[in-house]
């Protein structure tokens, strides 16, 4: 199957919309609730669009390739990462609560 270039550039511009609209959605909602507004989801939705920003950045500039390769693959590591944490910890509150019946 092949997609275009121009259909994936345009397709990174609607993820990073999506994910900005939904960042904002929830920091305003964490203020509104005074909930802490800073936690690991919030890290990651970071890191994903930071990483997402790159590379609709590099679809502009001509950035070498070994460089968007170590930053995109470090990113995408580091958001791995972080869902594993993430998931670890909602598995930790999981057994805490069936303890806790």
């Amino acid at each position: 199957m092949y997609f275009s270039p121009s259909f994936l550039q345009n397709t990174l511009y609607i993820v990073a919309a999506v994910l900005i609209i939904f960042m904002i959605a929830v920091i305003t909602y964490k203020i509104k609730h005074n909930i802490k507004l800073w936690d690991r989801t919030l890290t990651l939705a970071v890191i994903v669009l930071v990483n997402t920003l790159y590379s609709i950045l590099g679809g502009f500039i001509d950035l070498p390739y070994e460089l968007s390769s170590v930053v995109t693959g470090g990113l995408s590591l580091v958001a791995f990462g972080y869902i594993v944490v993430i998931i670890w910890d909602l598995h930790k509150q999981h057994k805490t609560d069936n303890k806790t019946d």
